[in-house]
């Protein structure tokens, strides 16, 4: 019951935050109000089910269910002059300690040129769905696969063989494995949109054709505030948009994932460079009348340490979704999203095996705009896993977005 109240009180407040910023805004004409621009965002989600009843279809990196959670954000740009700028978004979860998911200076070399240097935490350069900064952005509650699901691949931790890697399957949220950090923790998504990574970014824009390119501290599936193994990714990704109607897109990725307390414990003369995340991604956006329809496919390798012969196991990862967003009327509209996130064999004693449990995901629903910042949301999920102790969810959730 506490949890309700909790709940039903931050939804008060929320709901009445975009009226209190726009009082609070200092007068007119100084510089505050000249150099600076604050929006904000607060989300809550609650779904029919505990955590552990669903299976950890929809937990994260952050230790917490992605529809069962509590968001509050705030992103601030100061100018300083034409050229230069500085970005931030401050976000806390679950009320939890606030943290800079992003906050990075903008530099812009010449005025009349669409060339923007980022430097800092910087905006995911691969896919298209990490770049939806805002829960309003999502027309569903969950996330795709390939952007929030985890595998069971850690990065401080590797297994001796392909039969301990196996034993793992569908154990994402809590693995472990007999080398490196004994503990038992989270694996890795293919790509995490909750998390941005540090680093230098270029982005060029001639119409039709928009141009990013990277160097970061992590890779897409483990972004970092600091490095942790001596060497930086390298990420690429292009969008042509021929007609407002259309944009198409494609990403690119390559970077050493495994931490440096690996080091000494990896079999041959490779080191942790030799151990890397590579990805492709391309996907589609396709606007017309009523309709929006997103469709997004990744392809993911990562090199794992192998001792028991070979020097590097392949793990592959292929994750694809569609999404359809149909207006009813003003204010009112429908959704859905299907998925799948499939996986590689490795040989083990009794035959090739996925590394990782495959699963399958169906998520419908929609929202209706209360007023012009208040978004509520309910949707549908059923989840389906080839593998593990729980195999299958279904479950109902709700949110409640504002912002200003």
């Amino acid at each position: 019951m506490s949890r309700l109240l909790r709940l039903a009180a931050w939804a008060a407040m929320a709901a009445a935050a975009p009226c209190a910023a726009q009082e609070a805004s200092p007068p007119r004409g100084n510089w505050f109000q000249e150099h600076v621009r604050l929006a904000g965002e607060a989300s809550a989600s609650m779904s029919t089910t505990e955590a552990s009843a669903e299976g950890w279809f929809n937990y994260s990196d952050y230790e917490n269910s992605t529809v069962r959670s509590l968001r509050l954000s705030l992103v601030g740009e100061v100018t300083f002059s034409e050229r230069v700028a500085l970005i931030t978004e401050v976000r806390t979860l679950q009320f939890e300690r606030p943290e800079a998911y992003a906050l990075y200076v903008r530099i812009r070399p010449w005025v009349s040129q669409a060339l923007d240097i980022h430097v800092g935490r910087i905006p995911p350069t691969f896919g298209s769905f990490p770049r939806r900064l805002y829960v309003a952005d999502n027309p569903l509650i969950g996330m795709p696969l390939a952007f929030q699901y985890l595998t069971s691949n850690r990065a401080d931790a590797v297994p001796a063989s392909a039969d301990e890697l196996v034993s793992m399957r569908a154990r994402g949220w809590r693995s472990d494995f007999s080398i490196g950090n004994p503990a038992e923790g989270p694996g890795l998504p293919i790509a995490n949109a909750l998390r941005w990574d540090s680093g230098l970014q270029v982005r060029w824009q001639r119409d039709p054709v928009t141009v990013y390119g990277a160097v970061t501290q992590g890779t897409i599936g483990d972004p970092r505030l600091s490095d942790d193994n001596g060497g930086p990714q390298l990420s690429a990704r292009v969008v042509v948009a021929p007609h407002p109607i259309i944009a198409l897109g494609a990403s690119v990725a390559d970077g050493p994932y495994l931490a440096r307390g690996l080091a000494a414990q990896l079999p041959g003369p490779g080191g942790l460079r030799s151990h890397r995340q590579q990805a492709v991604g391309g996907d589609v956006e396709l606007s017309r009348d009523r309709w929006l329809v997103r469709g997004e496919v990744v392809w993911n390798r990562w090199n794992q340490p192998a001792f028991d012969g070979a020097s590097v196991r392949d793990l592959d990862a292929l994750g694809s979704m569609l999404e359809m967003k149909y207006r009813l009327w003003p204010g009112l509209y429908a959704a859905g999203r299907v998925e799948r996130l499939a996986f590689s064999d490795v040989a083990t004693s009794l035959g090739p095996r996925a590394w990782d449990a495959p699963v399958t995901r169906l998520e419908v629903g929609g929202g209706w705009a209360v007023r012009r910042q208040l978004l509520l949301k309910a949707v549908w999920q059923r989840n389906r896993r080839e593998g593990g102790r729980v195999r299958a969810s279904d479950l109902g959730a709700v949110q409640v977005v504002t912002w200003f």
